[in-house]
């Protein structure tokens, strides 16, 4: 009987808990326990909206590489023609941010801890692509995601 009687106990304490937390808090972190930005929640007019700015990349705990966000191209829409099924991410939202950065300090390609003035710090995958320029790199993530399940970040409303 003790064990059944705490059972009820511990889920009506639960109940109670959730009755008294705001519905908000459980909608969508915008920052984890770790302070780290979720990326979520970024979406391409916030991540756009950085073009010509600085983002350092944390390599190691000393290292750390300053990007110059270059340009944030945003995709043009799939087409659709009659009579045809369209592509199975039609409604996704297709971006890619490219980056510039130190030709003596290169990157590998993966996911890096970034920080950002504005936006915080997230984590976020990061491929070099080619270059004109001999004395610096090109960087570039690319997005493509379904667009309903971006959000607004709290931090950026």
């Amino acid at each position: 009987m003790s064990s059944r009687r705490q059972f009820l106990f511990d889920c009506s304490a639960v109940l109670a808990a959730l009755a008294v937390a705001p519905l908000s808090s459980f909608s969508r972190p915008a920052v984890s326990a770790g302070g780290v930005q979720s990326l979520e929640q970024m979406s391409y007019p916030v991540l756009a909206g950085q073009v010509d700015t600085l983002f350092r990349v944390q390599l190691a705990p000393r290292q750390v590489v300053e990007l110059r966000l270059l340009k944030a191209p945003l995709a043009r829409p799939s087409s659709t023609r009659p009579g045809r099924r369209p592509p199975g991410d039609a409604g996704n939202e297709k971006f890619s941010l490219v980056f510039s950065g130190p030709q003596d300090r290169l990157i590998a390609p993966g996911i890096h801890q970034f920080e950002h003035a504005a936006l915080g710090r997230f984590e976020m995958y990061l491929g070099q692509i080619g270059t004109q320029d001999p004395h610096r790199v090109r960087y570039e993530t690319v997005f493509n995601r379904p667009a309903h399940a971006v959000g607004r970040p709290a931090a950026l409303v």
